[in-house]
């Protein structure tokens, strides 16, 4: 056999190994799971109970038959909650939260994608407030409606340039955010609309700002919100 001949296989065979050592080198990000549940947090009339996605106080946890540690998926401003890319098999889906909440229930996702929503009853029912600006201030009317055996020990209505937020948000460099202090459970909060808020949401708020309301039981730590509401800044 001469040299050019025996030169063929060796070339090959460099190649082949070439070739797998890059396809060693790249991470897996998609293994290609596509189990799918979505849903919404509901209270007894159909209305969304709205989480707060900074914290975990309202959360969705799933457990897969297979799994020993459930997934949190954390309830969002609307009331939604979603994963898309879970392992396809059953799961044992319960919320947690300053709710009175149904035990575990179990969904197969082994085919189509699942919408599976939760009826809970919120220790403290918000209303979506309403909003309106008159001269310098935001007048923010607003309703809360304990449960049984519940009662509003904190009442906060949140004005921000954040889209999301919560009791925590406060305020810094780059975001702005008014808490008014409220003593009865419904009524008319007046915010002032100071010319650092005003700012801020025409810089980095795109002209909105995000009103919410928060309440807090006398039971818990958690806190009760109403779905936000975007009120355009003068």
């Amino acid at each position: 056999m001469n040299a050019k001949t025996t030169k063929v296989p060796i070339l090959v065979f460099m190649a082949i190994c070439v070739t797998v050592l890059a396809g060693c080198s790249e991470t897996v990000t998609d293994f290609g799971y596509d189990g799918q549940i979505s849903g919404m947090i509901l209270d007894q009339n159909g209305n969304p109970v709205s989480g707060d996605v900074s914290n975990a106080a309202l959360t969705v946890f799933v457990l897969g038959e297979e799994d020993r540690v459930p997934l949190e998926l954390r309830v969002n401003g609307d009331g939604s909650y979603a994963n898309l890319q879970l392992y396809p098999q059953s799961y044992e889906v319960w919320i947690d939260g300053p709710v009175d909440a149904p035990g575990r229930q179990t969904v197969d996702l082994t085919g189509d994608r699942v919408e599976h929503n939760i009826t809970v009853t919120p220790f403290l029912a918000i209303s979506e407030p309403s909003a309106s600006i008159s001269g310098g201030d935001l007048q923010v009317t607003y309703d809360i409606n304990p449960s049984q055996g519940h009662a509003a020990e904190e009442r906060i209505v949140l004005v921000s340039t954040v889209a999301k937020v919560g009791v925590n948000t406060g305020s810094g460099a780059r975001w702005q955010t008014r808490a008014e202090t409220v003593s009865s459970n419904s009524g008319t909060a007046t915010i002032t609309l100071d010319d650092d808020l005003l700012s801020m949401a025409e810089e980095r708020g795109g002209g909105n700002l995000h009103v919410r309301v928060a309440a807090r039981s006398d039971q818990t730590s958690d806190w009760n919100y109403s779905v936000p509401i975007v009120v355009e800044a003068p």
